[in-house]
């Protein structure tokens, strides 16, 4: 269903919906044929705009990682079943982005390790996911996990600090694939990122929360007398309150006022919600006859 947004869309996913905040009607074959040029569309946009390459997103419960899931998956045309069949999508997308921008485009991916749900895609079946990406032409695998589904587990609004993720994965993946492996998910310090690599389970790490804490990271990485990002300390912790928090987080800078920022995780859900419904509003003064 591509994470939409109830209030202003009618969704699509591989199979039909219908069950707490989540409906969506099932994708038809010409849905499905269509999306490969969709993908590589929009990754000729972003060469032409003058980007480095581009990320195909098939994590987190998005459209592409419901096709590869048995939870949301239960088509039985081709694109189900087996991994073979539940990647079959991927694999055209991959294809079209790949004809479309040319060989020496870099092309990532990014996968869940596993959903993290009952019934969801377990890690033996991304092992194999893993398998068939080494036969295309992916540059970089993006190892994640987790998926945006009511009352999931979120790897990244846990309190543990217990430090990276999905390392152990990516380094068994690393034993099937010639393809360069990253990581993404709790990378909190500079040594943490300094051991994943160094092991050899990851040729990369990914950083979101301690860049948002911190855009310079990267730089200030290269200089070992550097610290690491400063997480904050919250005293609730309700849930999507964090990532709300960081979501603002990266207003904030995208408007050039982090110094001012400073938000509990209530007021961060609250603003949040407030400029969503404010966009929905917006949506439908402009498309709301179509």
């Amino acid at each position: 269903m591509k994470r939409s947004y109830l209030p202003i869309s009618q969704p699509k996913g591989p199979s039909t919906l219908d069950i707490a905040e989540l409906k969506c009607e099932g994708m038809s074959i010409e849905d499905i044929e269509a999306l490969p040029a969709m993908y590589a569309n929009a990754a000729m946009i972003a060469k032409n705009a003058g980007f480095g390459g581009v990320q195909i997103h098939a994590g987190h419960g998005f459209l592409l990682s419901q096709f590869l899931s048995p939870l949301f998956n239960r088509r039985t045309d081709g694109y189900d079943g087996s991994i073979e069949g539940r990647f079959r999508v991927v694999y055209e997308v991959i294809e079209a982005v790949r004809e479309m921008v040319g060989d020496a485009f870099p092309i990532g991916i990014k996968i869940n390790s596993t959903d993290q749900l009952e019934g969801g895609l377990t890690e033996e079946d991304a092992m194999g996911m893993i398998g068939i990406i080494d036969q295309t032409s992916i540059d970089l695998i993006d190892i994640s996990g987790g998926t945006y589904f009511p009352g999931a587990p979120a790897s990244s609004d846990s309190s543990s600090g217990s430090g990276p993720y999905f390392v152990s994965f990516a380094q068994r993946a690393k034993q099937i694939t010639t393809i360069s492996i990253m990581a993404t998910g709790g990378f909190k310090t500079r040594q943490q990122a300094i051991d994943a690599i160094a092991s050899g389970a990851v040729d990369m790490v990914s950083i979101g929360r301690g860049m948002a804490l911190n855009p310079n990271l990267a730089n200030d990485w290269l200089n070992i007398e550097c610290g690491d990002s400063k997480f904050p300390r919250f005293d609730t912790n309700p849930p999507g309150g964090v990532t709300a928090w960081y979501y603002m987080r990266l207003t904030a800078l995208a408007e050039d006022n982090k110094d001012a920022f400073d938000l509990d995780l209530e007021s961060a859900m609250s603003i949040y919600d407030a400029r969503d419904e404010a966009r929905c509003d917006e949506w439908r003064q402009v498309f709301g006859d179509v």
